[in-house]
């Protein structure tokens, strides 16, 4: 009886390195799958609130851009200072302002606040928090695309434009590449200049 234990567990070890075989010194290992990381280069590939400024019943950021650099504002429907901001650029657009430059807004919370809210907030004509630019409605837990391939990856959105709370303004040049960033809550003419200026410098180089 013994010998018969003995011999299943040799058996057995036998077969462990045949099922699960251990790399040999200088076997190449499989690659990281770049999906699995943020890419250098990254859009957000989202449905919108269906307007005619929305361009298209699903948006691709950066792709519908034609090469120009894109602010993002990352809003929730109950943000005091997201009000404050699209009222702003808004405004300052109205009057002529900022007029050459892409904006989209983002919906931050869609764990918890519905899209219909937003759209509510956002997204009805002739209020005072209307954004009369493309509003951006993800699923929550949508993952953000890679603007190389146009393959969406295993990053979630929020983590790959690290974790943006509201109101959070954010500029993406036209190849996606993030450079810009700024968490400023209430509404700030200048830093409406700095990423002007940033925008401007950016779509000049790639003109």
């Amino acid at each position: 009886m013994r010998a018969l234990v003995l011999s299943v567990m040799m058996l057995a070890v036998g077969l462990a390195g045949c099922v699960a075989p251990e790399p040999m010194l200088g076997e190449p290992m499989e690659p990281t799958t770049p999906s699995d990381e943020t890419p250098e280069r990254m859009t957000i590939v989202a449905t919108t609130a269906g307007r005619s400024v929305d361009e298209s019943a699903t948006l691709d950021v950066v792709a519908s851009a034609n090469g120009n650099a894109t602010l993002l504002i990352w809003v929730a429907a109950g943000c005091s200072g997201c009000h404050d901001w699209t009222e702003t650029v808004a405004n300052e657009r109205e009057a002529g302002n900022y007029t050459d430059l892409r904006v989209v807004s983002v919906h931050r919370y869609p764990s918890f606040e519905d899209a219909d809210e937003v759209v509510a907030r956002y997204g009805t004509a002739n209020t005072s928090t209307e954004a009369t630019w493309p509003l951006l409605l993800p699923n929550d837990g949508d993952t953000v695309v890679n603007a190389d391939t146009g393959e969406a990856t295993s990053v979630e959105l929020v983590d790959a434009f690290e974790g943006p709370v509201t109101p959070t303004l954010q500029v993406l040049d036209g190849k996606g590449h993030l450079v810009w960033t700024s968490k400023t809550y209430w509404a700030d003419v200048s830093v409406l200049d700095d990423a002007a200026t940033l925008m401007r410098s950016l779509n000049e180089a790639t003109a």
